[in-house]
């Protein structure tokens, strides 16, 4: 891992200023500079599992899905950005069932 929880801080904060800037005329080329999803009626949702991807291959910063989840809520809860926890159905009940999060950037 070569992320920390303040380097993960400064990339929520900056998706959270692109999402703010966009509008429907410009929010696919803020998709397509970090190539994740923006969703929402406001565009200010995002999934941890894209989230993890731009880290990677736009951020050029290397972390684990599993890292990225034990940091993910203690970065939210300090932006005072909402999250959610989401498993997929097939998995619920199971032991160690993978995790992923919804993150709502600003409301």
């Amino acid at each position: 891992m070569n992320i920390d929880l303040q380097k993960l801080i400064d990339i929520l904060n900056e998706l959270k200023t692109a999402s703010i800037s966009s509008t429907s005329d410009t929010i696919e080329a803020t998709m397509k500079k970090y190539d994740m999803l923006f969703v929402g009626s406001e565009f200010n949702t995002i999934y941890s599992v894209e989230l993890h991807h731009s880290i990677n291959n736009i951020f050029n910063l290397k972390i684990t899905m599993d890292e990225l989840n034990s940091l993910l809520p203690t970065a939210c809860n300090i932006l005072n950005m909402g999250f959610e926890k989401m498993i997929a159905v097939n998995d619920i009940g199971k032991p160690n069932a993978a995790i992923s999060y919804q993150i709502t950037l600003w409301k």
